[in-house]
């Protein structure tokens, strides 16, 4: 059975191995790590990237114009109490309960110490967030790095993922949005002790699968012009599950927490592929507007190298497994306005 597996996940990686082109609009917007989300009140979408205060790019349409809108934090610092607290990495977005919650997380560099923090709002703008500061935090005595925060809210239960290349990826249940539930490091995802350069950890659930996804960054992300070795950089991998706790199985059938130094588990969902290098960072979303499944990434110029860029892609999930699609982008519709007759003089 591993091989039948395997020999359909190899056919089908060879009729699905060619990707569309990030959708035009953003080719020239710097963002890292970023989280989309789209706010109906005002009809545009808000992005949200790595870096000090944790930067908000606006657009009224997926192909933008993306223009910047200002910061998270007020004064470009979170509340934690961590060395590196005013450079914010990899923020996860999300509605719940009315309001506008934003994952984020601060990291001194080079060590386990690491903190996930949380801000919300009521409209995203600049201005409008609280920080209320810690989550959870890292020191190394447990094995794992509190980075790269995802939410998700799955039967009832609001799960955060968390972690990276320490040992691994992490899942804890909350009882709100800022309470543990799950006594730490909670439930291992993805990646073991020692699977180098595994981070960004993502689940998804598409209203077009029974499945929930759980999306991760492999590889070597870019900073500047340094290249690592043909096919070290960073990609896209995924796996799958019905249960929101896992496990999570790749196309060939193995947990995505499987060792497997020769051949890492997790299939490719989306990696460099003509101008297109090193894309990752990921993170998805449901545009109301379009009715689609959108993922968001960044990525770097092959020909050129410099800083990330900010790209997106619409997803289809009705094969079972995610696949990069290309669609006409759908713009928000603007109301018309009232009629007056003569009963409004």
């Amino acid at each position: 059975m591993r091989f039948l597996l395997f020999v359909s996940s190899l056919l089908t990686l060879a009729c699905a191995a060619s990707y569309p082109n990030p959708i035009a609009g953003s080719a020239n917007v710097n963002c890292r790590d970023p989280a989309t989300i789209y706010r109906p009140e005002n009809q545009m979408y808000y992005t949200f990237c790595t870096g000090q205060g944790m930067r908000i790019m606006k657009a009224p349409a997926l192909n933008g114009p993306w223009k910047k809108a200002g910061y998270v934090m007020p004064n470009n610092c979170s509340k934690v109490d961590i060395k590196g607290r005013c450079d914010l990495w990899a923020g996860d977005v999300a509605k719940i309960n009315g309001q506008y919650v934003l994952y984020y997380s601060a990291s001194q560099v080079g060590s386990a110490k690491a903190v996930v923090g949380v801000a919300t709002s009521k409209t995203m703008e600049p201005g409008s967030w609280t920080d209320h500061g810690e989550v959870l935090r890292s020191t190394g005595s447990l094995g794992f790095i509190a980075i790269d925060p995802n939410i998700i809210q799955a039967n009832g239960t609001l799960k955060l993922s968390f972690g990276s290349h320490m040992s691994g990826i992490f899942q804890a249940d909350l009882k709100d949005i800022k309470t543990l539930k799950t006594k730490l490091p909670g439930r291992k995802l993805a990646s073991y002790n020692g699977r180098p350069h595994v981070e960004g950890g993502f689940m998804y659930k598409s209203p077009d699968s029974p499945y929930y996804y759980f999306f991760f960054s492999d590889g070597i992300t870019l900073f500047g012009n340094g290249r690592p070795g043909k096919g070290g950089e960073y990609k896209v991998r995924v796996g799958r599950s019905k249960n929101p706790n896992g496990p999570f199985l790749d196309k060939t059938g193995d947990k995505l927490t499987a060792k497997m130094p020769q051949s890492p588990a997790g299939s490719l969902a989306l990696e460099s592929h003509g101008n297109i290098y090193a894309p990752g960072g990921q993170s998805l979303f449901r545009d109301p507007v379009s009715k689609r499944d959108v993922i968001a990434y960044h990525y770097v110029k092959k020909d050129k190298g410099g800083s990330a860029l900010l790209g997106f892609n619409y997803v289809d999930f009705k094969s079972g497994w995610p696949k990069l699609v290309e669609k006409k982008v759908i713009k928000p519709t603007k109301p018309k306005p009232k009629r007056m007759d003569s009963s409004d003089a």
